[in-house]
């Protein structure tokens, strides 16, 4: 971004925040006399005795820069101010005013939260400096969030494995199933988990990333595509398949399962896989009903977690597929784990 640009961003966010401040010291005439200073300025003051009071008021709304006392009663402004950050008000500048001058003082207070210090008897050139430098580092603070959350959402591959993410993975799948509807297409799609063993406290990155190209690999390129579920110790892959039918789904997996187990990472054997199944195919979607790529992904996960024996897991999954009018393996005679009892009683 230009700097010109950039200063009329800042600019911008500057004037949009609210000039508001809050004033926290027990005592009254210095209380006074720094809110005449700062209100003569143009700004709106809000004064608290305590940093317990200051918390209150800080309940009912919110004050971009906050210029606290150290030593009060009730609540000083260490306290106060670790107190502040404890409840989550990250968007607020604290000032903290001192006579102190210790290094190790200065260090307890920005370990506090405290984000810069003035004296009490500072002039007024300096104060304003001080307080419009504040506001300029909140609208910075806050034009970096915006653009991190930007560039979060214009991301569409995961970078530690390779595969879509987790909202691409959303957008793509609806834009699948809205074409496999219109048209009267099969689409499958399986779930894929990988469980490290318990002496691995989380699945290594290059393992990781060696799965996901393998899941890539075994499926038809240009068609089929494989986005990341979730993050975590137990990561789980979603493998869309469009033109293939519930039908296809168990011999699918079992080419998934085969290349899986020829992973050459060295922690590869210590890692063990679960497979969830759904579709939509002839026979599963009403009329005019509509199937959500969320519910979708929720049903697959459901068949992935069943024992594949009878009973209320299973049951909960067939009522699940049967909601989100999409068919899972147990309701149509194909299973996707070979012990689940209901594939020889359908066939």
């Amino acid at each position: 971004m230009e700097a010109d640009a950039m200063a009329t961003r800042m600019s911008v966010l500057t004037r949009a925040l609210p000039m508001r401040i809050l004033l926290v010291d027990d005592d009254e005439l210095e209380l006074e006399l720094i809110a005449e200073r700062l209100a003569g300025a143009g700004f709106e003051v809000h004064k608290a005795p305590n940093g317990a009071e200051a918390l209150e008021l800080i309940e009912q709304r919110w004050y971009p820069v906050v210029v606290t006392d150290w030593q009060m009663p009730v609540m000083d402004g260490i306290a106060f101010s670790q107190a502040l950050r404890a409840r989550g008000c990250d968007d607020t500048y604290v000032i903290m005013l001192t006579s102190r001058h210790e290094s190790s003082d200065y260090e307890r207070g920005y370990a506090a939260g405290v984000d810069d210090y003035l004296t009490k008897k500072v002039p007024d050139a300096e104060l304003f400096a001080r307080i419009n430098a504040a506001f300029n580092t909140l609208a910075l603070r806050r034009s970096l969030k915006a653009a991190q959350e930007a560039l979060e959402q214009s991301v569409s591959i995961d970078a530690e494995s390779g595969a879509f993410t987790a909202r691409e993975l959303r957008t793509r799948l609806h834009a699948e199933i809205a074409r496999a509807q219109r048209y009267g297409r099969p689409l499958s799609l399986i779930t894929v988990a990988l469980h490290p063993s318990e002496r691995m406290s989380e699945l290594p990155a290059a393992l990781l990333r060696e799965a996901a190209e393998t899941l890539m690999s075994v499926i038809r390129a240009h068609v089929d595509w494989v986005g990341r579920l979730e993050k975590g110790a137990r990561t789980t892959f979603a493998v869309v398949l469009p033109e293939a039918s519930i039908g296809d789904g168990p011999a699918i997996k079992d080419r998934l399962l085969g290349a899986l187990g020829r992973l050459q990472h060295p922690d590869a054997s210590s890692v063990g896989f679960t497979f969830g199944l759904v579709a939509l195919d002839r026979g599963t979607v009403s009329e005019g009903a509509t199937v959500e790529a969320v519910s979708m992904l929720e049903v697959a996960e459901r068949c992935r977690a069943c024992s594949g024996r009878i009973g209320t897991e299973q049951l909960e999954a067939v009522r699940m597929s049967v909601a989100g009018h999409v068919a899972i393996a147990c309701r149509h005679g194909y299973a996707i784990e070979s012990e689940c009892p209901l594939r020889s009683r359908v066939q």
